[in-house]
């Protein structure tokens, strides 16, 4: 059995960032700091975090007078954001760049009279977090069938984003879906670059593997779209939110197993299960 590393795994600079930003509140503060919902979608870095001090709010209300209340790496509303700016609390935004970048994106083409199409996950915070930032007419577009369905109204003008973890691929059908029926269609959508980086780095993984293990959170959208592409490309794709995950079962009949990991996987989550992987090749007859 070959075993394979992606040439891109553990966290994006936007997971590393919000981390960093609540280990200084942490180190600075002291326990308790608040978080509004989870900061990264990762069992093991939210329990760390938990470990630490940290406390998981779904609320900016209610909080002691002073303390300190992060927004996550996903964004907030601006109506959220407001909500806690009125509080007497130390507010650290600690929204990945790249998500404020298609919120501030969002928010301009609406104010300049365009409908705004958004592809993205609905329930998502990161989406949340968006269409709360944009004041005219939006629409969330979760596919290609949502595209083709879409009805466009004779006058309108109309543009699109994406939310930052979507499949690039998915995203490149739907803006073409909607090209063929929207003229002067303003394309704003893409994944972010760090992103797009990762879905490259495991479309060549996969090209070279019968199974993917995929280190990360199943409550993760980027995590989830690197299963689908390594599908996508052919092989067998698992994910795996730890070492002890894998087993003998789950390598059955693989000859060429690559590992990576979503953006919010630790490093060692992922060294972990990479060497869960070697052992078991290693004691393959």
């Amino acid at each position: 059995m070959e075993v394979i590393l992606c040439s891109i795994t553990g966290f994006c600079s936007g997971v590393r960032n919000a981390l960093n930003r609540t280990m200084d509140e942490l180190k600075r503060h002291g326990a308790p700091v608040f978080i509004l919902h989870d900061l990264v979608h990762n069992e093991s870095v939210v329990n760390d975090l938990l470990s630490r001090g940290a406390k998981i709010v779904d609320e900016p209300e209610g909080l002691p007078p002073g303390a300190t209340l992060i927004f996550s790496a996903h964004g907030v509303s601006e109506e959220v954001e407001a909500r806690a700016k009125a509080l007497p609390l130390n507010i650290v935004d600690a929204t990945c760049p790249l998500v404020r970048k298609v919120q501030e994106r969002g928010a301009e083409l609406s104010e300049k009279g365009y409908v705004v199409l958004l592809f993205g996950k609905a329930g998502h915070r990161e989406v949340e977090g968006i269409l709360g930032r944009i004041h005219g007419e939006k629409h969330l577009l979760t596919n290609e069938e949502d595209a083709r369905g879409f009805k466009l109204v004779p006058g309108r003008t109309y543009a699109c984003i994406s939310q930052t973890t979507m499949n690039s691929g998915v995203i490149a059908e739907m803006t073409a879906i909607l090209r063929e029926k929207i003229p002067g269609l303003v394309e704003s959508a893409s994944v972010c670059r760090a992103t797009q980086k990762r879905q490259d780095a495991v479309r060549e993984l996969a090209s070279k593997c019968d199974l993917v293990l995929v280190a990360g959170s199943a409550h993760s959208s980027n995590t989830r779209r690197l299963c689908e592409i390594a599908v996508a490309q052919g092989a067998r794709a698992e994910l795996v939110s730890g070492p002890e995950a894998v087993t003998p079962e789950l390598l059955r009949g693989a000859k060429h197993v690559g590992v990576t990991s979503g953006a919010s996987a630790p490093d060692d989550l992922v060294h972990g299960i990479l060497n869960a992987v070697t052992r078991i090749a290693a004691s393959e007859p």
